[in-house]
């Protein structure tokens, strides 16, 4: 059976793999990782119907947890070792600043969230009994924010990247160096 899902998904999962990694060595290595969690799991699987948009699943969460291990989000005040090497104080405080007033000016419903979860490392569990809210529900706002603040950084700061393609240091043009 997972011979015959590899003959016939495994292309266009690798496409869509690749692109949220834009590295075809990093790519094919989740790919299969998401084959080995496929033969793992695969009697699970009790609609036939439903293969497709479980392996699309099983491929986002596969790409979410190599980006969790690899901890390329950076959102919190302790940088990676990579881009700590590469920043000046003054860079990973402007850094800081600029991610710290665009949360802020976030609505409402992602800002403290996020503030909470990425800059002060509470756990979402507790976020969710702080605003009555379900863990689904602050996952998405994590999600959806982390999405919003995405954008506005790419919209406010002139971005350089180092070898790993990490951001290696923000040259803000909206006026939060100050």
């Amino acid at each position: 059976m997972v011979e015959i899902i590899w003959r016939q998904f495994h292309q266009q999962l690798l496409v869509f793999i690749y692109s949220k990694v834009n590295d075809h060595a990093i790519a094919e290595d989740i790919l299969q990782e998401v084959f080995i969690k496929v033969y793992q799991k695969i009697e699970r699987l009790t609609d036939k119907d439903k293969l497709q948009p479980w392996l699309y699943q099983i491929c986002r969460n596969t790409i979410i947890d190599f980006y969790r291990s690899k901890k390329l989000v950076i959102l919190n005040d302790s940088l990676s070792e990579e881009i700590a090497e590469e920043q000046t104080p003054q860079d990973q405080a402007q850094l800081n600043r600029c991610i710290t007033l665009l949360i802020t000016n976030l609505p409402d419903k992602y800002n403290d969230i996020l503030m909470r979860n990425d800059l002060h490392g509470e756990k979402q569990q507790e976020i969710a009994k702080l605003h009555n809210l379900t863990i689904a529900a602050v996952k998405s706002r994590v999600i959806r924010g982390r999405e919003q603040l995405k954008n506005k950084l790419q919209a406010c700061c002139d971005w350089e990247f180092n070898e790993l393609g990490l951001e290696a240091s923000c040259k803000s043009n909206c006026g939060c160096e100050k």
